[in-house]
């Protein structure tokens, strides 16, 4: 029997640490971050709270999401589990995983001065060099989640 997962990264933005962790697991991004690659990312510094916003497939054929989730992510949590159960999805389990700890605290100054175009190429300059200084972690909270979920199914 095969075991289907649906994977879900998400943070209080969902548009960052989370879109970077998503793609890392669904094998899109390995070493090579460039400014360019991350930045062109569709998902990356698109902010939407409350959608879940499909990725891709990881090597298990497990879905992999990513979705912003503000202070709500308890309940955004209950409330998909419970509509797997009302409507009887054809999916196992539910995983989320917090990426907030990889979030710079300033992101919700961020948005509005990104917007302002003499201010773009220097807001992104800062917030990939957050990015590479925790690319690493991120990196390791993906590959690990990865690697256990693949041991357990």
């Amino acid at each position: 029997m095969v075991v289907k997962l649906k994977i879900v990264y998400y943070s209080y933005y969902g548009c960052f640490s989370s879109v970077v962790a998503a793609y890392i697991h669904a094998g899109y991004l390995k070493d090579d971050i460039s400014k360019d690659t991350i930045f062109s990312l569709p998902e990356m510094l698109d902010l939407d709270y409350g959608e879940l916003k499909y990725i891709g497939l990881d090597e298990n054929l497990h879905e992999v999401y990513v979705i912003g989730m503000k202070s709500f992510s308890d309940n955004i949590k209950k409330t998909l589990e419970g509509l797997r159960k009302i409507y009887n999805l054809e999916y196992d389990r539910l995983i989320f995983v917090d990426t907030s700890m990889y979030e710079p605290k300033y992101l919700k100054f961020i948005f509005p001065i990104r917007k302002i175009a003499i201010f773009k190429k220097i807001v992104d300059e800062l917030l990939y060099n957050w990015l590479i200084k925790r690319f690493d972690g991120i990196k390791n909270l993906a590959e690990e989640l990865k690697y256990s979920v693949e041991e357990k199914t």
